[in-house]
């Protein structure tokens, strides 16, 4: 197999690590709806030969020249982070990580609760599309990168109107300019969200999920559009690992 021949070699030319690319995207097509131990399996079973292959050529080791390639905007094709999953029926292509230059950054996500093939379909285009984000400061201590949540925010909407690059870079710069920079000395995060029209279970575990006041990260393979990450609360938690393919 093309994967065990690359992991005996010592070098991955341009075209292999192109190829390694796509052998990593075609494993993990469509599995975004899988739960959380099954993916952190699948990992262990089919992944990390490719994380360590990718992250023994990573081009850019430095942090800080890592910051000129992270700051973008960014879709998680993957990852074993319980939060991307916390609700279900995550749209994939309508999830998003933004990375600014004063070091906020957001993770926006849609669900379309209802597509359940009991629910007629009527019904289920007058339910509400559920937007999702959370906002947090990014940084480098020590000579590593960290995560600190700073705040929570949702929308219902149309669920015939996308969320595209668009809406979702002005609804989180918006944010960010009038509502979180306004209140950055407190760096509180709120009690509670009224998650409405949602299973109670799934809503208890957003909070929770989303609660977790920082983090730390590291790129494990970081070029001008994918990333692997390996991201850890701190050393009595396994780490997490996700995949994320630059949108703009």
């Amino acid at each position: 197999m093309v994967m065990f021949e690359l992991l005996l070699k010592n070098q991955l030319s341009a075209p292999k690590k192109l190829k390694f690319k796509k052998e990593i995207l075609a494993r993990v097509q469509g599995r975004n709806s899988e739960d959380l131990n099954a993916e952190i399996n699948f990992y262990k079973t089919e992944l990390l030969p490719y994380f360590i292959k990718l992250s023994q050529h990573n081009p850019v080791f430095s942090v800080t020249e890592q910051l000129r390639l992270l700051v973008g905007v960014w879709t998680p094709i993957w990852s074993t982070i319980s939060f991307h999953e916390s609700l279900p029926k995550r749209i994939q292509d309508q999830s998003f990580q933004i990375f600014q230059h004063d070091g906020y950054c957001g993770s926006v996500a849609r669900y379309v609760m209802g597509k359940e093939p009991s629910l007629s379909q009527n019904y289920q285009s007058n339910l509400p599309a559920y937007d999702f984000m959370l906002i947090q400061k990014y940084g480098v201590q020590n000579g590593k990168w960290y995560l600190q949540n700073i705040d929570r925010f949702q929308a219902f909407q149309n669920r015939e109107i996308p969320l595209n690059l668009e809406s979702v870079y002005n609804w989180f710069t918006n944010v960010v300019n009038t509502k979180v920079k306004l209140n950055s000395p407190k760096f509180d995060l709120p009690k509670a969200l009224e998650l409405k029209n949602i299973d109670t279970n799934d809503a208890q575990e957003l909070q929770k999920t989303s609660l977790a006041s920082s983090q730390i990260f590291e790129h494990l393979y970081i070029d001008n559009d994918w990333r692997l990450v390996k991201t850890q609360t701190d050393a009595s938690h396994l780490p997490s690992y996700t995949i994320a393919v630059k949108r703009q």
